[in-house]
């Protein structure tokens, strides 16, 4: 290599390594993603506590006196859990006394969100680098102590049943009044699966829900066996009342106008010749009725 080239590259050299020194001692930089936003904290400046101001896209800092914070300001979710599966490999599940003294493990899902304009004070009220630490920390801690005091206000069974919505609306309005003066929006507040009661007052629960289906079953059954009687009684009175009213129709022409007929039918198939049996009118006795001309002398 020339003289020349080797000046050359030992200039180029130069400028890379004094590039890299600058960056490292007096400029550097980093750029704020979409979905994110930073804070430009001056760390000289009343021992590192200032007003840090909101800063988004290429942003350039003195990393001796400065270093830039990155939130997300996308929705967070968290899972609190006992299932070592989902969420933190840890038992995380929050647990309350109702009003009737029953303890109560649930699991809960709690999606939130920054708001952009508060992300200065919130970072100078958590001093957190990173939002986990603030998720697994504050928020839980903060989650944990509303549920505590809004489940002691209602017994197990309106927040197993009836009032259960009633409650998870409670506690994600309370959370929500708890953080949004720090910036904290909550978002969604709900369950993880079902409530979990000590074992024997499920099994308890269990067959009380039982019992009351048996008992639905049984008055159904009752209600359709007392449907289908009063169907047959309805159909025996039908039948009743119209026997009566063709009884009520017979009458004492119609019942000669029968004899009539009868008495007719008699003589249009009678043959001509005198019977030889008679009944006695009225005492149902038969005699021989005589031939005509039974005793004259044959000619």
């Amino acid at each position: 290599m020339n003289p020349r080239g080797i000046k050359i590259f030992a200039s180029l050299f130069a400028i890379v390594l004094l590039g890299f020194l600058i960056r490292g001692t007096l400029i550097d930089w980093t750029i704020i993603a979409p979905g994110y936003t930073g804070i430009k904290v001056n760390r000289l400046v009343n021992r590192g506590i200032s007003r840090e101001d909101v800063v988004t896209g290429f942003v350039f800092f003195n990393p001796i006196q400065s270093t830039v914070i990155t939130y997300p300001t996308f929705v967070q979710r968290v899972v609190w859990t006992h299932d070592a599966k989902e969420g933190n490999p840890t038992n995380e599940e929050l647990t309350f006394n109702t009003k009737d003294s029953v303890p109560v493990n649930l699991d809960v899902a709690v999606s939130y969100i920054l708001d952009v304009n508060k992300v200065p004070d919130f970072y100078t009220k958590f001093r957190a680098d990173r939002i986990e630490n603030f998720t697994h920390g504050y928020l839980r801690d903060t989650a944990r102590n509303v549920v505590v005091m809004i489940g002691s206000e209602y017994a197990f069974d309106d927040i197993n049943g009836s009032k259960k919505e009633e409650f998870l609306a409670r506690l994600a309005k309370e959370l929500d009044n708890h953080v949004n003066p720090i910036g904290v929006n909550i978002q969604q507040f709900g369950l993880v699966g079902a409530l979990r009661p000590p074992p024997a007052l499920l099994d308890a629960v269990n067959a009380k829900t039982r019992a009351i289906q048996d008992s639905i079953k049984v008055e159904n059954e009752l209600r359709s066996t007392q449907a289908e009687a009063k169907k047959k009684v309805a159909l025996a009175e039908g039948e009743a009342a119209a026997n009566r009213a063709l009884a009520s129709s017979i009458d004492e022409r119609l019942l000669a106008w029968e004899r009539i007929k009868l008495q007719r039918d008699a003589i249009a198939k009678w043959n001509g010749q005198m019977p030889s049996v008679m009944s006695g009118e009225g005492n149902g006795m038969l005699f021989n009725v005589p031939t005509p001309n039974a005793g004259a002398p044959r000619k």
